[in-house]
């Protein structure tokens, strides 16, 4: 366990150690979250008390403030491995890479550990924002069952973002369908605006979106103030979908790299 361990904190510091050389980048995603903030509290002075958010406090801006912490976080699990793929076979490091001791599964784990700090950090800021605008404010005995849905929530998204590495291995071609994910998880899983504002069918296409049961649980707990009883349903069909598709990507991850290996092109760029 222990050198399990150690090979994820290097991993991390590695990319850390990127990160934050990047002095100009990071001060660009601190203005995107301003501007973010503030284009939707202004939607929401514009919204103003609509029929659709009846059932929880405040108004449209802490919707959309759950919204946006919530597929922030998504789209770090969906794009990390597949970002840190294409770095390495820029490099012509990502053989190596898996010739290393570390398993998969600890490199899979060390590379989402610095863009998920980054993210918490990002989600704090929002927050702060929200607390500073209109006094929003998160119930201390909510967080613990907020944070299991956000995670089981992310284990889908990270699941997603392995099966798009496993294609990237093959194609060499990039990412090939993550901004398509995310696009439709914002649509039909309600991240910016409520579902029910959608067609019937297109409610119904939703349920098939793992991110909408995230974000109505999420947002049940925060704005709501439910509890487990309220969210047993999201918490099982989270699960559901964790159990099916994280194994199914992992599968597919490793036989890419199998097939790749076999072909001799895993060093390729």
């Amino acid at each position: 366990m222990s050198v399990v361990l150690g090979q994820v904190a290097a991993l991390t510091r590695r990319d850390l150690t990127i990160e934050l050389g990047y002095h100009f980048q990071l001060v660009m995603r601190f203005i995107g979250i301003v501007i973010s903030v503030v284009t939707f509290f202004f939607l929401g002075r514009l919204v103003g008390d609509a029929e659709a958010l009846a059932g929880y406090e405040g108004g449209y801006f802490e919707f959309a403030l759950i919204g946006l912490v919530v597929m922030n976080f998504s789209v770090v699990s969906v794009t990390a491995f597949g970002r840190s793929i294409q770095a390495a076979q820029s490099t012509g490091t990502f053989e190596i890479l898996l010739s290393s001791p570390a398993s998969l599964p600890t490199l899979m784990a060390g590379t989402l550990v610095v863009p998920l700090l980054f993210a918490s950090v990002e989600a704090a800021i929002y927050l702060a924002f929200g607390i500073a605008l209109v006094g929003f404010s998160v119930p201390l005995q909510s967080l613990l069952l907020a944070g299991v849905l956000l995670l089981l929530t992310l284990g889908t998204f990270a699941a997603i973002g392995i099966l798009s590495a496993a294609m990237i291995i093959l194609t060499k071609r990039g990412d090939p369908f993550s901004g398509l994910v995310l696009q439709v998880s914002n649509l039909l899983a309600g991240a910016i605006f409520p579902v029910t504002l959608l067609p019937d069918a297109m409610q119904a296409l939703s349920r098939l979106v793992p991110a909408f049961y995230g974000l109505r649980g999420t947002r049940e707990v925060l704005l709501a103030g439910g509890g487990l009883p309220d969210v047993a349903v999201d918490l099982v069909a989270l699960v559901l979908f964790n159990l099916v598709m994280f194994p199914a990507a992992l599968l597919a991850l490793s036989r890419a790299i199998r097939l790749a290996r076999v072909t001799g092109t895993l060093g390729n760029r």
